[in-house]
């Protein structure tokens, strides 16, 4: 038990030292922290009663000497019935902000209501199940306006009410706490942490249920006749198991807690340091790729060595020189393409995805001829976890592709368009061309690598397929939408770290 609360004690003072605003993590420790004043409290009441001596010894652990210290401090009972509340009640409170901390940023308003419902709650338990509220509601009721029965069915049905009250928010902060996970598209490397904190939270509150699930109650009795108060029992399950297994379930709970919320602090100061990267892999396209172009590298190398070798009277000069400088023409297209995927590894950092835009086109608005050219970059874009080198390279592929596709309409009709805006929790970047279109059968087959519609002289198949890889490796998602004549749209989400609450 000492051992569980000195880890509390160090989450605590960790994050009181931590300068970032850790907003899950706090509350999960405050949690941990209003666990550890129930424990406490339940403690301390359980020391004036005699009944759960030897019991509690076993429950939590306690040296014989602490335990006879705590059966006669001087704190009265009244006191500890508050602090356990108090205490009891915050668990759930907190462990409800905690389940929906992960989204604060990206949630609407339909759980305010609830809230504010649980804040009400809150209190109204804390007032009704004061020790001096129900003293004096007893004298003045009894028996003028209720009967003895009356009075201890109101108390029990109010009690009911309020145990049914609390364990519907626990579980309901359970599920709420699976909606966040699946509603927030956290980043892979983080996720492994911030499932950790909830396997915490649920620990924590499976151990609440069986030890808390009757508080608050009531814990006193009231004779009208003789002015006197009895301070009830608590409630407690005697089954062996619970008491040996409950202090290294609490241990082993606390120390997951302070691995995870470690970790994910450590992330969060290096994301801010701008230090953080993320080292991935671009598996089967890039090594499709690699071993297409070495292929067709050796084999064009071939061909100009054969070519060079012919005799003279052998030789067509004119046409063979064409052929040599077409292979010259094939071999640095291959080459340039090879030397771009010779690692198979990207560096993902944080990057502000407004400004890598506005410097990207730069480079790429050159390069495109012969059409108009429409951005419309939002100001409240944030940034994204992405490889910049990698990620300017699957927009020219998707770039070139939408001018190929507008080679064969009217000059005056040719237009691409690009859009970079912040929907719900992604950063959404949309290129959009007035070209030819790609049909339903071919729709399914762009990012299958080598696949091509169009003659293999000038189209393999390969950019697509780069360009896909590259966005599942940033995490991200491509889609795309056509129509034959009208035209093509390449859809690209990314996570936006600007929404995430680490």
């Amino acid at each position: 038990m000492f051992c569980f609360i000195l880890v509390v004690i160090v989450i605590f003072i960790y994050l009181l030292l931590q300068k970032d605003n850790q907003i899950p993590s706090k509350y999960l420790a405050a949690t941990l922290i209003a666990y550890v004043f129930a424990i406490f409290s339940m403690i301390l009441y359980l020391a004036k009663d005699s009944y759960y001596y030897n019991i509690v010894y076993n429950y939590f652990s306690l040296p014989k000497a602490v335990w006879k210290y705590l059966m006669f401090v001087d704190i009265s009972r009244k006191v500890i019935i508050r602090l356990m509340n108090i205490s009891s009640l915050a668990v759930i409170f907190l462990g409800y902000h905690f389940s929906i901390s992960y989204q604060k940023k990206v949630m609407n308003h339909k759980w305010v209501g609830f809230r504010i419902l649980l804040s009400v709650m809150v209190v109204l338990q804390l007032v009704a199940y004061d020790p001096d509220l129900q003293y004096y509601i007893y004298i003045y009721t009894y028996p003028s306006l209720f009967t003895l029965e009356q009075i201890e069915f109101i108390k029990n049905s109010f009690h009911a009410l309020t145990v049914a009250f609390n364990l519907g928010v626990i579980i309901l902060s359970i599920i709420q706490l699976f909606l966040s996970y699946r509603k927030v598209h956290f980043l892979n490397f983080v996720r492994i942490y911030l499932v950790g904190e909830g396997v915490c939270y649920m620990l924590i509150m499976m151990s609440y249920m069986v030890i808390f699930w009757f508080s608050p109650t009531w814990l006193i009795k009231v004779s009208k006749i003789a002015d006197y108060i009895v301070y009830l029992s608590v409630t407690l399950s005697r089954n062996q198991i619970i008491y040996t297994a409950y202090p290294y379930y609490l241990i082993i709970t606390s120390l997951l807690c302070a691995f995870c919320i470690y970790e994910l602090a450590k992330i969060k100061t290096q994301m801010k340091s701008k230090e953080f990267s993320i080292t991935k892999q671009i598996d089967a396209a890039d090594t499709t790729t690699k071993i297409f172009c070495h292929y067709m590298k050796n084999e064009i190398l071939s061909i100009q060595s054969k070519l060079e070798m012919l005799e003279p009277p052998q030789r067509n000069n004119e046409g063979i020189d064409e052929v040599i400088e077409h292979c010259n023409y094939l071999y640095e297209r291959l080459d340039t393409i090879h030397r771009g995927t010779k690692t198979s590894k990207i560096n993902l950092v944080e990057t502000d995805m407004h400004q890598f835009m506005f410097n990207c086109l730069k480079h790429i608005e050159s390069n495109i001829c012969n059409c108009e050219l429409v951005v419309n970059l939002d100001e409240d874009v944030t940034s994204a976890m992405i490889d910049p080198i990698y990620f300017e390279q699957a927009l020219k592929n998707i770039l070139e592709n939408a001018q190929d596709a507008m080679d064969t309409i009217p000059i005056e009709q040719r237009k691409i368009t690009i859009r970079l805006q912040s929907i719900s929790n992604m950063i959404v970047l949309s290129i959009e061309d007035t070209g030819v279109g790609i049909s339903k059968e071919n729709l399914t087959n762009i990012f299958t690598p080598l696949y091509s519609s169009k003659p293999i002289t000038k189209h393999w198949g390969i950019g697509l397929a780069l360009t896909h890889r590259i966005i599942m490796a940033h995490e991200g998602k491509i889609e795309v939408e056509s129509h034959e004549k009208i035209g093509t749209k390449f859809k690209i989400s990314l996570p936006d770290m600007g929404k995430y609450v680490l």
